[in-house]
């Protein structure tokens, strides 16, 4: 089994791919990305078990429209499964992607937003 080593850009709006990932990479993060944009945590969590990844592993490589996953939740109104990934991947991931800084720009009372600051106060704790 390979690793997910590149992003994955996912047609706006549409199911196609433009595979930049080896061949099992494309398809779990075509996937991954399909069940984010339709709010679907629980297949996601059962992909991420059946395959045994964490979302951790995955987090900081799969790409959906050139965003990360949060981004891709919160542009799709997926609001349950990006609190589940906002709760799920590392705190360092989410500096290193830029999902802390980008944040800022959503509305206070997002819920996406509000997940993370959470996972971002523990740490300062």
């Amino acid at each position: 089994m390979t690793t997910l080593s590149a992003a994955l850009v996912l047609a706006s709006g549409s199911v196609g791919a433009q595979p930049m990932l080896s061949s099992f990479g494309d398809d779990m993060a075509l996937l991954f990305c399909s069940q984010i944009r339709h709010n679907n945590s629980y297949d996601f969590r059962n992909k991420l078990r059946e395959y045994r990844l964490r979302i951790r592993d995955i987090y900081p490589r799969v790409r959906c429209n050139g965003e990360t996953m949060i981004q891709f939740a919160q542009r799709n109104g997926s609001f349950d499964i990006g609190r589940f990934i906002a709760h799920s991947v590392l705190i360092d991931d989410l500096y290193e992607v830029g999902d802390a800084n980008w944040i800022r720009q959503l509305p206070e009372q997002n819920t996406i937003r509000q997940a993370i600051e959470e996972r971002l106060q523990q740490v300062s704790q």
